[in-house]
């Protein structure tokens, strides 16, 4: 396909009038290195291009070489802080990141923002949100740990219960480290030994009044939801009858008759 301009009909008028228009628009210096490179690719000579436009032949070289490398945004006036020539970055989005108040886990991620507020009693569901951002590849694993206080390992474990069990596993995970952790071979035993004390002496007794025997007696420090819940477990709630009466018999059945 033949560019070369000679065979073109060209108008002065025209010209002068599209180039003011052009200059007024993008700039002088644009148009100018338009026509340089314009006129290069028709295939004039560097020198005969600079010295009909007025141009110092170091400038049109040193313009060649930059289109070259960097494309049409060369054109453009450097000191414009946006190109106009040159397709836009692509948006970056910032990485998420998690926010842990006194009451909250804030997770933000994307662009535009999008936060995610878990409140801080919320256990479980914090453990499947982190979790979930983990196996997506939002977060990661040392990230994930450090919020939840686990070890990376511990968290690795736990990623893969939650994808083979749904919540559920997690939530017998969740009641077993609870009870083990707060309640200790020691206190359970203080706990049998009181819970026995109360059945003898009074024939009855409650979460609420274990808790604050335990706590005069021993400084133990439980709650009564966490009592009752270890009276079940080991069967001792089902004595509130049976040792009473069991005691009742055992002392009639031991006590020397009239006769003896």
């Amino acid at each position: 396909m033949p560019y070369c301009p000679w065979t073109l009909t060209c108008s002065q008028a025209h010209a002068d009038k599209r180039l003011r228009a052009a200059s007024s628009t993008v700039g002088e210096a644009v148009v100018q290195r338009l026509l340089a490179y314009a006129l290069f690719l028709m295939g004039a000579k560097r020198e005969e291009i600079a010295a009909q436009l007025s141009m110092p032949l170091g400038t049109l070289l040193s313009l060649l070489t930059r289109i070259g490398q960097h494309g049409v945004a060369a054109i453009e006036d450097r000191r414009f802080r946006h190109s106009a020539f040159a397709p836009p970055l692509p948006p970056t989005v910032p990485p998420p990141s998690v926010a842990v108040s006194s009451s909250t886990v804030q997770i933000t991620m994307g662009s535009p923002a999008i936060t995610v507020s878990i409140p801080q009693r919320n256990r479980l569901q914090t453990k499947v949100v982190l979790l979930t951002l983990l196996d997506s590849g939002v977060l990661e694993r040392a990230q994930v740990a450090r919020l939840l206080g686990y070890s990376a390992t511990h968290v690795a474990r736990l990623a893969r219960q939650l994808a083979a069990g749904d919540a559920q596993a997690l939530v017998d995970q969740r009641h077993g480290q609870q009870h083990d952790y707060r309640v200790t071979p020691d206190v359970k035993a203080e706990l049998v030994q009181q819970f026995t004390i109360d059945l003898l002496t009074r024939g009855h007794t409650s979460g609420e009044v274990l808790v604050a025997e335990l706590q005069e007696r021993c400084q133990i420090h439980v709650s009564p939801r966490t009592v009752r819940h270890h009276l079940e477990r080991m069967g001792w709630a089902r004595l509130k009858q049976s040792l009473p009466q069991l005691l009742a018999e055992l002392k009639k059945n031991s006590t020397p008759s009239a006769g003896t």
